[in-house]
């Protein structure tokens, strides 16, 4: 069976996607899912997080023709797999190419979890396309709502959530209830602490509240994907 793959995206800078990315992979392996997390945004700031900015293949040569083996893989110190980016990996490339590599990873994963860029790119458009799930981290500025109303409308019939991050605003109405996963990731310095490290809040912080709402965040997404 394939592997689930769940795209974060939203095209606003600052709305939390690298940090729900990452907290959600070590979630789903504490569920006992296998779990790999491509990072597909050229400023690679998920792949500096995770201390992999110096390995020499990049998802940008698995998605030019290189062969995807079980020692690009490595398993991170938090149990997931994943796959770097660089600066090249934006663009030269299409939902069939990215679909064919999680469709032949060397592998059996049962979730591919996706982050994305900040802007309207090929590698946006890819993984937004292959995705069975699209979460939108929604922030309280007016930037991050506009950001989420554009996922919505690249993919108005997808299966899409969105999920707060920070304090709800009058804003968070404007957007169909329906759409909202039902419960939020609170704002914290001890979340944006775990930026600059290469291990998440789950990890850092495993009995705190906001590990507790990201494994709530984690099981409610596995309801969806009916992996629970």
């Amino acid at each position: 069976m394939s592997a689930a793959v769940v795209t974060i995206a939203n095209t606003a800078g600052g709305s939390g996607k690298s940090t729900v990315a990452h907290a959600l992979s070590v979630a789903m392996v504490e569920y006992g899912k296998k779990t790999l997390l491509i990072d597909l945004d050229p400023r690679a700031s998920l792949t500096f997080r995770v201390g992999r900015d110096e390995q020499r293949l990049t998802a940008a040569d698995f998605l030019s023709g290189t062969t995807l083996k079980v020692d690009d893989l490595d398993p991170t110190s938090e149990r997931f797999d994943f796959i770097p980016a660089d600066a090249r990996i934006g663009y030269g490339f299409d939902e069939g190419t990215l679909k064919v590599m999680i469709e032949n990873l060397p592998k059996d994963f049962d979730l591919v979890i996706i982050d994305t860029a900040s802007d309207v790119n090929q590698a946006l458009v890819a993984a937004l396309a292959v995705a069975d799930l699209i979460v939108v981290p929604l922030s309280h500025t007016v930037h991050g709502f506009k950001g989420a109303q554009m996922i919505l409308s690249l993919k108005p019939d997808s299966l899409i959530r969105l999920l707060q991050v920070g304090e709800e605003t009058s804003l968070t109405t404007q957007i169909k209830e329906s759409a909202h996963l039902d419960l939020s990731i609170s704002r914290s310095d001890e979340l944006e602490a775990t930026e600059f490290t290469t291990t998440s809040i789950l990890t850092t912080s495993q009995q705190s509240e906001i590990s507790a709402q990201f494994r709530d965040c984690a099981y409610s997404v596995l309801e969806l994907l009916e992996m629970d």
